[in-house]
């Protein structure tokens, strides 16, 4: 399999977004509540690599994978995590602030199938990039999307990430 990514970067020369005001971020401590929202956001995700390791393993354990490999592989802080919430307390999605070996990352930010088309991944990359730059101290934010992901690559553009690079990444079958 071969998918074409789009990689982002975010500087303080952008400015670190202002708290979202029509959604509410809660940390969860409960791994579980983010299997489910990681299982939920595959219906339709736009995400190849998430899209074909389910359709092999099935959502629930790519899911736990998901989880797996950012509570575990990841060196950003599990504390980051947050869940969206709107205004009447309806979940909308969550995100993971993240970090790899070389920087503080957008790990994944989901917005659920039955919220999607209200602009909600502006206020999930918003609350990812404030909390990277307030509370990690981030001065660089990296981030990849697939080339396919248009919305998600709007959103990066709307808050001010430079798109610096593609990079093609190949699997084995």
């Amino acid at each position: 399999m071969a998918v074409e990514r789009l990689r982002y970067e975010w500087t303080r020369d952008s400015g670190v977004p202002a708290p979202p005001r029509r959604l509410r971020f809660r940390p969860e401590a409960d791994d579980e509540v983010f299997v489910d929202l990681f299982r939920r956001v595959l219906d339709g995700t736009l995400d190849a690599a998430s899209r074909a390791e389910a359709e092999t393993i099935g959502a629930q354990a790519q899911a736990r994978a998901d989880v797996a490999f950012y509570r575990d592989s990841m060196p950003g802080e599990r504390s980051w995590w947050r869940v969206a919430e709107d205004a009447g307390g309806r979940t909308v999605g969550f995100a993971l602030p993240s970090r790899n070996t070389g920087s503080h990352v957008v790990g994944y930010l989901g917005v659920l199938p039955e919220q999607r088309g209200h602009g909600y991944v502006d206020d999930l990359l918003a609350e990812i990039t404030r909390i990277l730059a307030q509370e990690a101290g981030a001065e660089v934010v990296r981030a990849d999307t697939d080339l396919t992901n248009r919305p998600m690559a709007a959103a990066f553009d709307r808050l001010g990430y430079r798109n610096f690079a593609r990079r093609l990444v190949l699997s084995a079958p």
